[in-house]
């Protein structure tokens, strides 16, 4: 197995888990970002804006790869018909 693998397999994992803690904090995720997107990485929201350019801008400040994070958009879908 090559290092290349390994390193994809870590962040597949990373997103993975990522993925679930977001679907399973959700509803509390909702009091604070709501109407944001967020960016999720070992369990923390590493960034967050209300707009995509902003929020965009902020990864790239600091150095953050949309690859190894999990990006949403926070909405709170119970209001909605």
């Amino acid at each position: 197995m090559s290092h290349m693998s390994i390193v994809g397999d870590d962040r597949f994992n990373q997103f993975i888990d990522d993925s679930r803690w977001l679907h399973k904090n959700y509803n509390e995720l909702i009091k604070e970002f709501n109407l944001e997107y967020v960016a999720i990485k070992n369990h923390i929201v590493v960034a967050h804006s209300k707009e995509m350019n902003d929020f965009e801008r902020e990864l790239k400040q600091l150095n953050i790869d949309r690859l190894d994070v999990v990006v949403e958009f926070i909405r709170d879908k119970r209001n909605e018909v």
